[in-house]
């Protein structure tokens, strides 16, 4: 029967403690066609009342609420004797939870997310209410009329006290393959599998005889071959005196309900575009690992896999064909391992693989070495080659952990190094690796409190006229102060500090303190001198630094002239609608601006002609290469040439030597800085400097 939902009445029991949940699933309802009649209840005794006070055609329940849960819900409507449509909504519960229900009577379960099939669901589990209905009124004409019995929808078997076929209607004859002639005088089970027949079986006869129907499920083949699954449900039929003297056998083709739940359970152990084993799968398999090499005194060795510059794949080619090469990697990756082994999926192109019973370190070296060979080969995809090789970290147990966790964040450790040292390879885990990252984690954990803890200190670099030999300006640089007094140099923790988002808090302070401690001096001599200082890419992605920097000057009553930030040039080449907007903002304000390290990057003449750059700073990379020969020599020329010609001063950095200042002077080369002119100190120790020339 085809089923048109539009127009049509729908008394629906909501078991739901959200009111909003409740009305976004009444909505999907409306707009499939039903016009839907509710009432949400919350605990037992509401839920019972209203399967006794009225009539629905369907409940929705929420998987888990306060007071009151699916399974209880369920209970409760078993308990009422109605044969109700029972679907169960949830945003977030395990398969092995919804498959059990499913057992218990549920009829679906969606997600509260995607309703999309909500709709569709219902019609279905309507249908089948009304199936369901028919077939009881169908088992209830069977004791009366055996015509009934002939109509069934159901697949019926009577059968002597011992369990012998004595009569099979039509439709166990459609079902099963087996005509009546086929059936009659074999015994009832002979269609169940041999592998679950006995134990099933015993349990049957033994509910059967004793007075009670017994109901459950089995697996049965049909006589072309075909697996089928079945409801089975046995009645034993007595005289007035209660005599024994038939079974009734009413068997219901669940095949496709049976075919759900595996999905389910398959979906939550094993990796959806690869098929391999997923994470949840991964560490069940690896435990009993562990517990096995616990009693052999194996060691069972643990591998991590990752595609090297597997993004690039991904970004430039689309996700098509990147999950096109997971594929074809996981089953190169199958073709490396044993029977007993287990090849995972984490997630993106990361896979592990668990070798149990390990009789020597370097078997999981093989299979190392395996991976690797099998990544040499170009992948075919459409017609064209794409190389991607792999890296991969070996970690043993117990040697290098004594948990899963443990050995899993290793092996992961092991592969980053062997990434580090060069990728397409393999490196073992060593307490070296384990001592940098307990080194990182606890500077990255100081880190985060260098303002709080007053840390920071700035040193300020001299930048000379290479023709007047005065000093022009300084550059603040920022230091880190330990504990012990030493000084960390930004090498060495800015770029962790861009990597777990507290640059723009160290900007900031670098900025508002070189300010405050260099007013008095440049206001003094306005005109003459001049403060720099770098600036993270993240900073003018921040909508408002540009008036942070204009509050600043005012703060300090500076001169937007005396004020330069050197950026780099990877900040041009990203070109964010708010990077545009500041630095426009800060060349209007006056701010000069500066690109540092001129040549290591994109060094595109575009950028530097799309902003109001007013300096070009050299870096040391190309003046240490100056007594190197002519050619650098010619490359710095044409830098200077380059950057007049667009009306930027220029600035090198690095100066060490004599020969390299006397060079860029007589190149033209506007300004310098090194350790030659003077080092970085405190600002009282560069302020003594004014008026000595450049090196003294």
């Amino acid at each position: 029967m085809q089923w048109d939902a539009m127009g049509t009445p729908l008394k629906v029991l909501f078991v739901e403690d959200s009111e909003v949940d409740t009305e976004l699933t009444l909505a999907e309802l409306e707009r499939g066609g039903f016009v839907p009649e509710s009432l949400r209840v919350q605990t037992y005794e509401e839920m019972n009342a209203a399967l006794v006070g009225d009539q629905w055609d369907l409940i929705i329940c929420d998987y888990r609420m306060p007071r009151f849960s699916a399974e209880q819900a369920l209970s409760t409507l078993k308990d009422s004797g109605k044969d109700l449509p029972f679907i169960i909504t949830s945003g977030a519960v395990t398969a092995d939870d919804v498959v059990n229900l499913l057992k218990q009577g549920a009829h679906d379960f969606m997600d509260k997310g995607a309703l999309a099939r909500l709709v569709p669901a219902v019609e279905r589990e309507i249908r089948e209410a009304q199936v369901r209905q028919h077939r009881r009124e169908a088992e209830q004409r069977v004791r009366i009329l055996s015509r009934a019995i002939e109509q069934s929808p159901v697949s019926v078997i009577i059968t002597n006290p011992e369990g012998i076929i004595e009569y099979v209607n039509p439709r166990f004859e459609e079902s099963s393959g087996y005509r009546s002639s086929d059936a009659v005088g074999k015994h009832m089970g002979f269609t169940f599998q041999e592998d679950q027949s006995a134990s099933s079986l015993a349990q049957l006869w033994s509910t059967a005889s004793g007075g009670q129907e017994w109901r459950g499920e089995f697996a049965s083949c049909t006589k072309s071959g075909q697996l089928i699954w079945e409801y089975v449900n046995v009645s034993p039929l007595t005289e007035s005196n209660g005599e024994l003297t038939h079974y009734i056998v009413v068997k219901e083709d669940i095949t496709v309900r049976r075919s759900y739940e595996e999905q389910l359970l398959r979906q939550a152990h094993y990796d959806e575009l690869t098929g391999l084993a997923n994470r949840v799968l991964l560490m069940d398999r690896l435990h009993l690992a562990l517990e096995n090499s616990n009693r052999s005194g194996a060691k069972t060795a643990l591998l991590g896999i990752d595609l090297d510059h597997f993004k690039n794949v991904n970004d430039s080619l689309g996700h098509s064909i990147g999950d096109t090469l997971l594929k074809e990697a996981a089953e190169r990756l199958t073709r490396c391992i044993r029977g007993g082994d287990t090849l995972a999926r984490m997630g993106g192109d990361e896979f592990v693989v668990v070798l149990p019973e390990v009789s020597e370190v370097r078997d999981a070296q093989k299979v190392a070495d395996k991976i690797l060979r099998q990544f040499e080969t170009p992948f075919v995809i459409f017609g064209r080659d794409y190389f991607v090789t792999s890296s991969v970290g070996i970690a043993l147990y117990p040697d290098d952990g004594g948990n899963p966790h443990l050995l899993l964040r290793n092996a992961d450790l092991a592969m980053y190094k062997a990434k580090e040292q060069g990728r397409n390879r393999c490196h073992y885990f060593t307490e070296d690796i384990n001592e940098a990252l307990l080194e990182r984690l606890e500077l990255e954990a100081n880190l985060r409190y260098v303002i709080v803890r007053n840390q920071l200190i700035l040193h300020y670099q001299p930048i000379y006229s290479l023709g007047t030999g005065d000093m022009i300006g300084f550059e603040a640089l920022v230091r880190w102060r330990q504990r012990d007094g030493s000084l960390r140099m930004p090498g060495s923790f800015i770029p962790l500090a861009e990597e777990i988002g507290i640059i723009e808090d160290i900007d900031s302070w670098v900025l508002a303190t070189a300010c405050q401690e260099v007013a008095n001096t440049l206001n003094e001599r306005r005109g003459e001198l001049r403060l720099a200082l770098n600036i993270s890419p993240k900073q003018l992605e921040s909508p408002g630094y540009a008036e942070f920097v204009r509050e600043q000057l005012s703060r300090n009553q500076l001169s937007p002239a005396q004020l330069e930030l050197e950026i780099t040039e990877r900040v041009l080449v990203e070109d964010t609608q708010t990077t545009r907007e500041n630095l426009e903002a800060l060349g209007e304000m006056g701010v000069r601006l500066s690109i540092d390290d001129f040549g290591t990057g994109y060094s595109s003449l575009g950028y530097l002609q799309k902003y109001p750059f007013q300096t070009l700073k050299i870096d040391r990379s190309f003046v240490c290469n100056i007594s190197g020969g002519e050619s650098a020599q010619r490359l710095i020329e044409t830098i200077i040439t380059l950057a007049h010609g667009l009306g930027m001063e220029v600035v090198a950095e690095g100066i060490e030597l004599e020969q390299e200042r006397e060079f860029l002077a007589s190149s033209g080369c506007d300004q310098g800085q090194g350790f030659m002119l003077a080092k970085p100190a405190r600002l009282s120790q560069v302020l003594a400097l004014l008026g000595a020339p450049a090196g003294e």
